[in-house]
């Protein structure tokens, strides 16, 4: 967006004097139109917006006709987020500045930071028509745009359009890799990765992205081999080594795995997801007080990270430890009103299986109920509360469960796909049946499989019955 004014640092340097000079002695010199426009990308460059705009304010009033400062306002109008002038300015600059490529860059920008995205793509096209010509560097500011908004098929559109014009230029390259990983073509993002190590072979983004999309591709050997290229041009790439460490922990590789946690955390400590993993390779690998150790120690770092609080909970219970599984939940739960409702739901359902490893079947039974409360839409809680009241009285069926909880869970939409299955095992109320299981399925779709597989008896009914046996087959 913005002129680079390296090249020029003495005349620069002697503008941006006279303007402090003259801001001192609070007197106002005259600038040409050039000098304003270096003393404006000077002070935005460093981010003093407020001497910029001054800079501005003084030249509109010494050159009221310059657009090109005029443009340089609409800047300072984004970066102080009144869209709607800077908007206004530049669709007024467009009808008399139709070959002006600033015009076109920076109103596409505000049309995206204005959730216009249509409109931006349209503009830049329109650009790319009257005023961008074959300008790599201005491409390359479209391009960077639109994948910072993830407009990521507008980029894919653009540069395979021009592909041509940049075959050996690493940024688009990079940039066009980029959008096809977000888009997920894994291959087409690999191979241009590629192209980009073609260019630049000391690319350690090239090689970190290439190692990123080769374990997306399943291909975790080459990953690890790019993981490393990577590493040998950058030491320091924390990301690195956090990302070889997933793909040997998905090889089962837990010792090199831990080792390459290890080296991500020696470069940053803070890293609560990379302790997490450290915690469960040392798991794997059978040393349960070390586990424990970086547990504790990822949740002191992020004590809101969820996934660790789960994974701490469930590693006492695989340990066998019920409370110290507890009492890991209730140091999650001491932020429990800003958890998502399937989080809350998820731990009491934990808390329950806890209490189940103590024979406390009423606690259990209790938690199992705060956790379909809790997540009104996620069916293993209620499937994990009927398996509960069965296991402890082999004679209890669907009919008893629905008598039990019905006053309790009417409202609940994960209770509809129970008493669906109540109408087809016990009433033989099909029509009806329908009825409650699409309201489950529109209110907590994605549970017919494990309906079914918690209730084995449905399935021969759908074999003499079409109409039940094709709204399950639709709805797996």
């Amino acid at each position: 967006m913005y002129d680079s004014w390296s090249a020029h640092f003495n005349e620069v340097r002697e503008a941006v004097e006279r303007f402090e000079k003259m801001e001192y002695r609070g007197q106002e010199f005259f600038f040409d139109v050039h000098s304003i426009e270096n003393i404006f990308d000077f002070y935005v460059d460093k981010l003093q917006f407020n001497k910029a705009e001054r800079i501005i304010e003084i030249g509109l009033r010494q050159h009221p006709e310059a657009t090109v400062l005029r443009v340089k306002q609409a800047i300072i109008f984004i970066e102080k987020g009144r869209l709607s002038q800077a908007t206004s300015l530049l669709e007024n600059l467009l009808e008399i500045e139709k070959y002006n490529s600033e015009v076109y860059l920076n109103l596409g920008y505000v049309y995206l930071r204005d959730d216009h995205n249509k409109k931006a793509i349209a503009i830049f096209e329109e650009g790319f028509k009257y005023a961008f010509g074959n300008d790599v560097e201005v491409l390359l500011d479209v391009i960077l745009y639109l994948n910072q908004f993830h407009e990521y098929h507008a980029v894919i559109d653009i540069l395979e359009k021009r592909k041509a014009h940049f075959t050996t230029n690493e940024n688009l390259l990079f940039e066009l890799a980029y959008a096809y990983d977000k888009v997920e073509e894994d291959l087409k993002a690999y191979n241009t990765y590629q192209q980009v190590l073609d260019v630049n072979p000391w690319s350690d983004n090239a090689w970190y992205n290439s190692g990123i999309t080769l374990v997306k591709m399943g291909d975790l050997e080459s990953a690890n081999e790019a993981f490393d290229f990577c590493l040998a041009i950058n030491p320091e790439h924390s990301q690195a080594f956090f990302n070889k460490g997933n793909s040997l922990a998905q090889q089962n590789k837990y010792p090199e795995a831990l080792d390459s946690y290890l080296e991500c955390i020696s470069l940053d400590i803070f890293q609560s997801r990379c302790l997490h993993y450290i915690a469960d390779c040392w798991n794997q690998l059978g040393n349960s007080t070390m586990a424990d150790n970086f547990f504790e120690l990822a949740t002191r770092i992020d004590p809101m990270d969820i996934d660790t609080w789960e994974s701490y909970a469930r590693f006492f219970m695989e340990q066998q430890e019920p409370e110290s599984c507890r009492r890991v939940i209730n140091l999650a739960m001491k932020e429990k009103e800003m958890m998502e409702d399937s989080e809350l739901g998820m731990f009491y359902h934990i808390k329950a299986q806890s209490y189940v490893l103590n024979e406390e079947w009423d606690l259990s039974k209790k938690f199992f109920v705060k956790a379909i409360l809790s997540n009104r839409r996620d069916l293993r809680h209620v499937i994990a509360l009927f398996k509960l009241s069965k296991a402890l009285k082999p004679n209890y069926n669907i009919e008893l469960f629905v008598d039990e909880y019905s006053s309790k869970f009417m409202e609940t939409a994960s209770f509809h796909y129970i008493l669906g299955a109540y109408h087809i095992l016990i009433t033989e109320d099909f029509g009806e049946a329908i009825k409650l299981l699409t309201e489950a399925v529109n209110f907590a779709p994605g549970y017919i499989e494990e309906l079914m597989e918690a209730f084995p008896g449905i399935q021969p009914i759908c074999q003499e019955n079409p109409e039940i046996a094709d709204f399950i087959e639709q709805n797996k």
